[in-house]
């Protein structure tokens, strides 16, 4: 009875449940944000253990590699140990060398406390011996490693082939730069919803509540902070501010809407460059956007969004796959055309940290036919002289310019054009490419593409 009852009080410490988010990421697939948000939601935590859980979550997932690192020469079948025993040790080995305020001696008794509850009182030796180890040691320091792509993904916690990747892609400064960047805590970013305030306005509101706002240096709609809920304002709830990174604001000003043209999003969930596309349209002179998406439950999500935003009079919402669109839409049906195509999202690394441990090489290549294919779907919809943007959250080239490379060759009749920013941000060869280090936001790319 008494091991029964310690192990219903562990399932509730900040430690368990920290590794029960981790374990269900990185062994079952789950989104970090996601699953960490059902968890806190589902425990009545102080905001002190809130916090708590939150930072394990993602320092863990942000350092996973370079843990690895400190544990390897003391666990020598990693590769047959449970799951949730590597995790437990990652949680322990994060706090004794990123955590100054909390004690050594409490991180390794708690995760020793964990594998007897979880496990049994062998585990609890191993793990106990691995930490003692750990500590005795000190930190590993990954700069010491002589291959230099080896050094980078240990020291940076991204896998070695995306870092060779991206090495021979962009040289190797400016690599090391974005490894940094994406280790750092991401900004708090909203787009203000210009139907329903002012960007002073909402600037102002937001600082007298005490976040502390300032506006973007890319987007002329945008405003960030270092941290704060944003999503729990008054202002959010009432439309006026919508979440949405910088770099993603920059999408729908690069389609150049007219108030009466009919826009094409064709991959739209969950609706913020649809809504934004709304912002631009009149719909006394005709204004509409189309907004797409493959899944039900998404396209609830993108109607749920335009209410709140106040332009759900603007936006229709219908399920299809967007390879389709030409099978049901005749040809020259729309002004303009938004391709945010779905991508691996390397782009996102700070915000989603997961997700540079789920990529393989092969991915991008995969990841380029479908691309195309929406574009060839989407490009027999879009009138003459219209225009197509093409958009990813990936800063990888094989699914950015390669692919616009790839289309034009095989459509003549469209050109690449100057992809248009109000900050008349830099372009490399007409397209936008935003890179994590640039302004502390997420990757993303943009191209401009008009139908001749």
């Amino acid at each position: 009875m008494k091991r029964y009852q310690e192990a219903e009080l562990i399932t509730k410490s900040p430690r368990e449940l920290a590794l029960s988010v981790l374990l269900a990421v990185l062994d079952e697939g789950a989104y970090s944000n996601l699953k960490l948000d059902q968890t806190l939601r589902q425990h009545d935590l102080s905001s002190q253990d809130t916090n708590f859980v939150t930072n394990l979550v993602y320092g863990v997932l942000q350092h996973k590699l370079t843990l690895d690192y400190q544990v390897q020469p003391f666990l020598k079948t990693a590769k047959k140990t449970q799951p949730w025993i590597l995790i437990v040790l990652n949680i322990a080995v994060y706090q004794m060398f990123y955590l100054d305020r909390v004690p050594t001696r409490a991180a390794i008794f708690e995760a020793v406390k964990i594998g007897k509850a979880r496990g049994n009182g062998g585990i609890g030796n191993l793990i106990n011996a691995v930490l003692r180890n750990v500590q005795r040691q000190g930190f590993r320091d990954p700069k010491l490693i002589a291959d230099t792509n080896e050094r980078l993904s240990i020291q940076y916690s991204v896998p070695a082939k995306i870092v060779a990747m991206l090495t021979m892609q962009l040289g190797l400064a400016k690599t090391e730069a974005i490894l940094t960047a994406v280790n750092q805590p991401p900004q708090n970013s909203v787009r203000v919803n210009t139907t329903v305030t002012t960007v002073a306005k909402a600037q102002a509101e937001l600082r007298a509540a005490d976040f502390d706002m300032k506006a973007s240096r890319i987007s002329d709609v945008g405003l960030v902070a270092p941290s704060g809920h944003l999503a729990a304002t008054a202002l959010f709830q009432a439309g006026a501010i919508v979440m949405q990174d910088e770099s993603a604001q920059l999408v729908a000003p690069a389609l150049q809407v007219q108030p009466g043209d009919y826009v094409l999003d064709a991959c739209a969930a969950p609706g913020g460059k649809t809504t934004q596309i709304a912002t631009y349209l009149d719909p006394n002179q005709g204004g509409k956007v189309l907004a797409l998406d493959l899944y039900d439950q998404k396209i609830k999500l993108i109607n749920q969004n335009a209410e709140r935003q106040h332009v759900a009079e603007l936006v229709t919402t219908q399920q299809m796959d967007a390879r389709q669109v030409s099978d049901h839409y005749p040809a020259e049906s729309f002004d303009k055309v938004l391709v945010d195509a779905p991508c691996s999202g390397i782009g996102l690394i700070r915000r989603k940290p997961e997700i540079r441990y789920r990529k393989e090489i092969e991915d991008f290549k995969n990841l380029q036919k479908l691309q195309l294919q929406i574009l060839e779907s989407a490009a027999w919809v879009l009138k003459q002289h219209g225009r197509l943007v093409y958009s990813t959250c990936t800063i990888v080239q094989e699914e950015n310019d390669a692919v616009v490379a790839a289309f034009l060759k095989k459509h003549p009749n469209f050109s690449l054009e100057q992809t248009y920013t109000k900050a008349n941000l830099t372009t490399t060869n007409k397209t936008l490419t935003i890179y994590p280090d640039d302004y502390n936001s997420d990757g993303f790319f943009i191209a401009s593409l008009k139908r001749n």
